[in-house]
């Protein structure tokens, strides 16, 4: 059943949130890994996802969501970030897996992660386990020590001081492409996480694939893995309102890129990078002209995401970020085009970008004739990816199946209003060469804005990172008392994030960012450390007073 689309316009200009007799809200953002728009909400009649149908209801959908990368850690840095991963160094899978030299993405010296942000404006932040910003590695702990309060197993409000406003971002795996190796199907199966809810005769198979039994057993185990996920969101907010929070929280859910199958994730086609997302607006804060259930069609960027989520916690944008507050101000003008890229993956080189309107895709191939398909040995794991190679390899696939294991041309162009699955290549087509051009000269026009870096050789961008392959140290910043005694903390290298932790009666309180001077109190011990993002912290500093 196709999705009915709303025709009202949805103004999302923030009155409310940003009135001074209104307390911030405390905003969520929940991120379920490698699907696509698979809920009943966006017009799947296959999916079975009652809690987030029944949130969207509440909510504003936007069906026009695009990632900047098909694959977790490009997207991610885009996401925390508010800028394109190809500005910041963040766009190979992943930096620490480039086999000449393991790196660490280090972004311009301006360049800070939103939650660090929210942070030095009153927030307390805390995350789920997994990071992922190429500036960090994957686990808690591994990156910045100022951009949250708390990482780790145990995400929770609860943890937030009651002063203060709290934003909270989790990840949901079960929903990832490892959730479809066989071990982790039987795994979730005995644990009784997953079942066989949705059969394999229940799916529809798109037309990129060959409808054999396997191709339809992984579709349907890849929709059992989003009903738990479902149930997973469905605990999360009957927490949030068993705990008197659901009225003054603003919840987010999306996903970090398209769907967890071949040709979809790592890819920037629409199965790529294409998501969902629902914004939950609580009464006291919702926008003016707010419509529950509505439909807002514009183009939306993961680099819009950051400066959205700032506005709605007031804090202000900096000129840095990339993206706009389109969530949350409808005085912006709409987008008219998306971009993505895609580079190295593991071991294998690509360089591609795509520009994408509300009709047309064009992607832009810098290394033509390598096949968009290869032998993975972490996607190979996947029973339906074996049997694709398979099929390709004793020739059962179409000419349009096979298009993406076969070497493949400098340009593509496709309709997506009639051609979503993005089959039909039209770069060549005369009758589509006004739109060839159009969506070229956008590609170009962007580029020109939008600093690249995988204009340079990976080993140069390693080594400009990390040089002669070692992480570089931020060096240890000074404790300062100020002519009128107050204490402040001042940075020695330019680009580092500061922070301290303040110890007396033998108690410490936890690590803080530093944003403005300090009182001075009697027997009171400073500690100061500093962090440039992709180096190491710094070493301690204290002073005793």
């Amino acid at each position: 059943m196709k999705l009915l689309l709303s025709l009202f316009v949805v103004v999302t200009t923030l009155t409310h949130a940003v009135a001074a007799s209104k307390p911030p809200p405390n905003i969520i953002l929940i991120v379920a890994e490698d699907m696509s728009a698979h809920l009943g909400a966006f017009g799947d009649s296959v999916a079975q996802t009652p809690h987030l149908d029944k949130l969207a209801k509440s909510s504003i959908r936007y069906p026009n969501t695009f990632t900047t990368a098909g694959v977790c850690a490009p997207s991610r840095t885009s996401l925390i970030t508010g800028v394109h991963q190809i500005t910041v160094g963040g766009q190979h899978m992943r930096t620490r897996s480039f086999e000449q030299m393991p790196y660490r993405a280090v972004p311009p010296e301006q360049i800070k992660a939103f939650p660090e942000l929210m942070r030095q404006h009153g927030y307390y932040t805390y995350v789920s386990s997994k990071l992922d910003y190429q500036f960090s590695e994957t686990a808690a702990n591994s990156g910045p020590f100022t951009i949250w309060d708390y990482e780790g197993k145990a995400p929770d409000w609860q943890r937030a001081p009651k002063h203060k406003p709290f934003f909270g971002m989790y990840h949901l795996d079960i929903t990832h492409e490892s959730q479809l190796f066989p071990k982790k199907i039987a795994i979730n199966k005995t644990q009784g996480r997953v079942k066989n809810w949705i059969k394999p005769e229940d799916v529809n198979v798109p037309s990129y694939y060959p409808d054999t039994a396997i191709v339809r057993q992984g579709i349907a185990q890849h929709y059992n893995n989003i009903r738990a996920m479902d149930s997973e969101v469905g605990e999360l907010l009957a927490k949030l309102k068993a705990d008197g929070l659901a009225e003054n929280t603003i919840v987010i859910w999306t996903t970090d890129h398209g769907d967890a199958l071949p040709r979809g994730k790592r890819e920037i086609y629409d199965s790529g990078i294409k998501v969902p997302l629902i914004v939950h607006w609580p009464e006291q804060y919702q926008p003016a002209g707010f419509i529950p259930g509505s439909v807002n069609q514009q183009l939306i960027s993961f680099v819009d995401l950051a400066p959205s989520i700032l506005a709605m916690a007031n804090v202000p944008v900096p000129d840095f970020i990339q993206g706009q507050a389109l969530l949350v101000n409808e005085r912006l003008s709409p987008r008219q085009f998306i971009y993505a890229s895609k580079d190295r993956l593991d071991e294998f080189p690509f360089k591609e970008r795509a520009v994408r309107s509300s009709q047309f895709k064009y992607i832009k191939n810098y290394l033509p004739n390598k096949p968009g398909a290869t032998h993975l040995a972490y996607r190979d794991q996947m029973a339906l990816m074996q049997d694709l190679w398979r099929a390709f390899y004793a020739g059962e696939l179409t000419p349009q199946q096979s298009f993406w294991f076969k070497p493949r041309p400098m340009e593509e162009l496709y309709n997506i209003i009639d051609d979503p699955e993005e089959l039909t290549n039209l770069a060549a087509n005369p009758s589509y060469a006004k739109e060839l051009a159009v969506m070229k000269n956008a590609l170009k026009t962007w580029q020109a804005k939008v600093p690249d870096l995988s204009d340079r050789a990976e080993l140069k961008l390693a080594q400009q990172f990390w040089p002669n392959g070692q992480q570089p140290q931020t060096t240890e910043p000074k404790i300062i008392i100020t002519a009128n005694g107050l204490i402040t903390i001042k940075a020695t290298m330019a680009g580092s994030s500061l922070g301290y932790q303040i110890s007396q009666n033998n108690k410490k309180q936890p690590w803080q960012v530093f944003n403005q001077p300090l009182v001075v109190k009697k027997g009171m011990k400073i500690s100061a450390k500093a962090i440039r993002y992709g180096f190491k912290e710094s070493e301690t500093v204290t002073h005793r007073f």
